[in-house]
């Protein structure tokens, strides 16, 4: 390790928190915003989630009755797991943060913790629709899992590595020869995980109160004060984690392929753009998507596994 590493650690590390957790909020708001639009509404202002975390955060916090260390503790561990697997991300560079402590089998594994960590707390709450809504969590999750993972064993193949920054160095090396069969429908899969596991059209509705249809939004019923803000800039960083997982392994090309000011700016001017354009995308998706019935999810979520496979086929048989 040279003496440089640890200042080129830490640059990337304060770029990308704060590009990610600075602008996690400001994605979920221009989701809202545009699918409000798209509804022929006026809706609330993008900036409307900071606004929500502020008010959350000075409110006093109020715990259930029959409640354990569980729900006290339990905010911190998730925004802790999905802050964990940020760090392993690349985003701006092909280099990830942390590139040396994990690689996408780590990152799956930390969102996997912060979901559990999510479904026990709203499970010790004792709360009917917070066990309701953690136990349709679950499932979606098993559901989803097997997508995400071959989805991104599909990238990894090509690669020939499970470290994503290698991943994304070898997919800006490659360029548009990177668009083979197998990478595309790869990409597809990703995007039904992405829809299902942050919570949008047509697998659930962010914007929904009615308790009986909530699955993440019911895990947060019991929340309140400083907790409920940190659950929700937990989602909000999940959301945008996704996203920037997606933009790793799909559409890596724009990444900076060097730690010097001028590709770094590029790389977060690029990073940003492309969020505010899959964020678009999801707000489309809410906009223009009916939401089905639960028990219809397998079979549309089941997509997602079957392209995958089919990708994964695709790249073992047909390599480019």
């Amino acid at each position: 390790m040279t003496g440089s590493e640890p200042l080129e650690t830490g640059v990337l590390l304060l770029l990308q928190i704060c590009l990610l957790g600075g602008l996690a909020p400001l994605v979920a708001g221009m989701i809202r915003a545009t699918k409000a639009r798209l509804q022929s509404r006026r809706g609330a202002s993008v900036w409307q989630p900071y606004h929500d975390l502020r008010k959350w955060w000075s409110k006093e916090t109020v715990e259930s009755s029959v409640g354990s260390p569980v729900q006290r503790f339990a905010p911190a561990v998730v925004l802790g797991a999905v802050v964990a697997a940020a760090a392993l991300v690349p985003t701006v560079a092909v280099r990830a943060p942390l590139d040396r402590w994990g690689d996408l089998l780590a990152v799956i594994g930390l969102l996997a913790l912060a979901r559990f960590t999510l479904a026990l707390a709203a499970l010790d709450a004792g709360s009917a629709f917070g066990g309701l809504a953690s136990s349709r969590e679950v499932a979606i999750a098993a559901l989803i899992e097997p997508g995400l993972v071959l989805a991104l064993v599909v990238a990894a193949a090509a690669a020939g590595s499970t470290d994503l920054g290698s991943i994304a160095e070898s997919g800006v090396a490659r360029g548009l020869d990177l668009l083979t069969p197998s990478h595309v429908l790869a990409a597809a899969a990703f995007a039904i995980v992405v829809l299902a596991d942050t919570g949008h059209l047509p697998v659930d509705n962010p914007d929904t109160h009615l308790e009986l249809t909530m699955v993440h939004e019911g895990m947060l019923l019991e929340a309140s004060g400083r907790r409920l803000a940190l659950l929700m800039f937990a989602a909000h960083l999940r959301q945008a984690l996704l996203i920037a997982l997606f933009l790793v392994a799909f559409v890596p090309w724009t990444m900076a392929g060097s730690l010097s000011a001028g590709p770094l700016l590029l790389g977060s001017v690029a990073f940003v753009a492309k969020l505010v354009i899959a964020g678009q995308a999801l707000a489309l998706a809410d906009a223009g998507t009916p939401k089905l019935r639960i028990l219809r999810l397998p079979a549309f979520i089941g997509v997602a596994v079957m392209l995958g496979v089919v990708a994964l086929a695709a790249q073992i048989w047909l390599p480019a």
